[in-house]
């Protein structure tokens, strides 16, 4: 197994690295391959339905094996020093467009780690099924904002947003499709929308380093919880 090369970004710099593996990509190339063919099949004029649909793909086998692949985990202890990697938090899938299921949504400039609330050598692993360009819908970087630690910002429901969104410096991430982009939680990012047709998946998953000594001070708190919905069976039902 070939340790996954660098593309572009400097994580301790920069805030950002951009990785490749061939294994990986081929691996994402096949995952999109079925998101075409059986779960895009699937939509119809329902954009409720379609988003439920959507968010099954961080389920597929696959997906969880890419974020559990010896390529990734080896990346995690390389390029960010994590001594003992655990996912924090679950793959979680991001779609854009504009269409009716996308709706142009997308999450204005941000920072992760108040919603993970974990180690402070934490780090988001972020990749998408489809190759993404600077022209259409994407991902939006502060490089080096990570810097300044926690900026001024408020908790919503979506996450952790700036106060000030006219923030100067950002960069649209080119990335190819399985290019694995790990960031600091506290890098300044947003969602990249745009009206051109088409649509950009992308999947990110949280990872934390159980030998942490800060983290094992605060008891090893995470923002994350499991709940249940113990009335959702009854949905569609009658």
């Amino acid at each position: 197994m070939q340790p996954m090369s660098i593309v572009q970004g400097d994580l301790a710099r920069l805030g950002y690295v951009v990785l490749a593996s061939e294994a990986l990509q081929a691996r994402m190339r096949a995952v999109k391959a079925r998101f075409e063919q059986r779960f895009l099949a699937q939509f119809t004029t329902d954009a409720v339905r379609n988003r439920h649909i959507v968010k099954l793909l961080a389920e597929d086998i696959d997906v969880k094996r890419f974020f559990s692949s010896e390529e990734l985990v080896d990346a995690l202890r390389a390029h960010v020093s994590i001594v003992e990697p655990v996912q924090t938090g679950p793959v979680v899938t991001h779609y854009t467009a504009s269409d009716l299921t996308g709706n142009n949504y997308g999450l204005p400039f941000h920072q992760d780690w108040p919603s993970m609330g974990t180690s402070t050598r934490g780090v988001i692993a972020w990749t998408s099924i489809g190759d993404i360009s600077r022209a259409g819908p994407g991902l939006r970087i502060v490089p080096g904002s990570q810097a300044r630690g926690l900026w001024p910002g408020k908790q919503t429901d979506s996450g952790y947003v700036l106060d000030d969104q006219e923030v100067t410096g950002a960069l649209d991430v080119e990335v190819q499709a399985g290019q694995i982009l790990l960031m600091s939680p506290f890098l300044v990012h947003k969602t990249k929308v745009s009206d051109e047709p088409g649509w950009k998946l992308s999947l990110s998953c949280r990872f934390d380093d159980f030998a942490c000594e800060t983290w094992n001070r605060r008891n090893f708190v995470s923002a994350y919880r499991t709940a249940v919905d113990r009335g959702v069976y009854l949905q569609g039902c009658e």
